[in-house]
C-alpha cells in the first residue's frame, strides 16, 4: 500500500480455510452482521504512525459481513512476536448461497 507521502506499507496476509472447505467447489460465503464500525484514522499525512496503519486496516476489515471479530495486536495483553497487526475471526451467520 503506497501512501501519498511516498511511504510504503507492506501487508502480509495469512488465511486459514474453514472446516470442510473444498477447493474444487465454489466458495461457501457465510455472512452475518458486521462488527461495530471502528474509527478510521488519517494515514495520509507527512508522518504516519504504525499503530494508525494497524487501526486503519482493522477499520477496513470491520466493514465486511464475513468478519465477526477483530483483534489488534497492539492492544493485546500478550501481543507475541508481532507488535502490530490484526487478527479476525469469520462470522457464523447465514450462508449467502
Amino acid at each position: 500500500m503506497t501512501l501519498r507521502n511516498g511511504g510504503v506499507v507492506e501487508l502480509g496476509i495469512t488465511a486459514e480455510s474453514a472446516p470442510g472447505d473444498q477447493y474444487d467447489q465454489p466458495e461457501n460465503v457465510v455472512e452475518g452482521e458486521p462488527v461495530t464500525p471502528l474509527p478510521t484514522p488519517e494515514i495520509d499525512g507527512a508522518k504516519v504512525r504504525t499503530g494508525d496503519v494497524e487501526a486503519f486496516i482493522a477499520a477496513v476489515i470491520a466493514t465486511s459481513s464475513e468478519v465477526a471479530h477483530i483483534d489488534r495486536y497492539s492492544e493485546a495483553e500478550f501481543p507475541g512476536p508481532s507488535r502490530t497487526g490484526c487478527r479476525s475471526a469469520p462470522t457464523r451467520g447465514r450462508n449467502s448461497a
